[in-house]
């Protein structure tokens, strides 16, 4: 990498210093650019005796430039300029405005600027009036209104446009509302229909479980044989003391006929 080299600025250089300043730059940079367009000379010791000879110029050069500025601001204050341009639909535009269309269209109302003069946050797509910051010197902005209007000689004014943008805006948001109630009626419908499905289902378990109790209860297959079997033990019981009984009574009637 190349040694950077001391300079000294005999013109302000955006970005890098003001005119006086001793700053450091690439050799290139030097060679190639400031020193070929008269912007600074190296910074030896004879030169440097001059700083103070350069800051005196610069400070002179600073107050006239703001000078200018303060008088070119009175003459913009309330300024609107327009620029026509092509509307592809409602308020759209084809294309944008940026600050090279407004800084010709400051021209042509006699206003020279530079494009690092103006100050936008974005490029404009839509017709409409917008505020511009100018800031003709550091301690010098000014506000200009901008009004974007459509280049068809046919076509509605820009307060028709605008008012008609305005309807269709809300035509639209009113539109979204009104989808998003019929969404949000749907969700819960079809939310009842589980509750009540699900109740439905409980219910024909409910039944299903208590009728299975109820016939578990009144047929018992292995319950019927085992009481048929006692029952049939029973009986056998009950014929045997019979046949015993028959028996001691023959026995007795033969003791007594001995």
């Amino acid at each position: 990498m190349a040694k950077r080299k001391e300079v000294l600025l005999v013109k302000d250089v955006l970005k890098l210093g003001n005119m006086g300043d001793i700053v450091r730059v690439s050799p290139g940079y030097a060679r190639n650019y400031l020193f070929p367009y008269g912007m600074a000379i190296a910074a030896g010791d004879a030169a440097k005796r001059q700083i103070e000879v350069l800051r005196e110029k610069a400070a002179k050069s600073e107050g006239e430039r703001e000078h200018k500025a303060i008088a070119l601001r009175k003459s913009m204050e309330g300024m609107s300029i327009q620029i026509a341009a092509r509307v592809a639909h409602g308020a759209e535009l084809f294309g944008s405005i940026g600050i090279k269309e407004i800084v010709a269209a400051l021209a042509k109302s006699g206003i020279e600027v530079d494009t690092k003069q103006v100050h936008l946050h974005d490029k404009l797509r839509k017709l409409g009036s917008y505020s511009v910051e100018i800031r003709l010197h550091k301690n010098v902005p000014v506000t200009i209104k901008l009004e974007i209007v459509n280049s068809d000689p046919n076509a509605p004014t820009l307060d028709e446009a605008m008012a008609a943008s305005a309807q269709e805006k809300a035509k639209d948001k009113a539109e979204k509302a009104e989808k998003g109630d019929k969404s949000e009626k749907g969700d819960k419908e079809p939310s009842a229909k589980g509750d009540k499905a699900d109740k439905g289902d409980k219910a024909d378990k409910g039944d299903k479980h208590e009728r299975g109790e109820k016939s578990k209860g009144g047929k018992d297959p292995k319950g019927q044989k085992d009481g048929a079997k006692d029952s049939k033990e029973d009986g056998k019981g009950s014929k045997k003391d019979r046949d015993h009984s028959h028996k001691a009574e023959a026995a007795g009637k033969k003791s007594v006929k001995a």
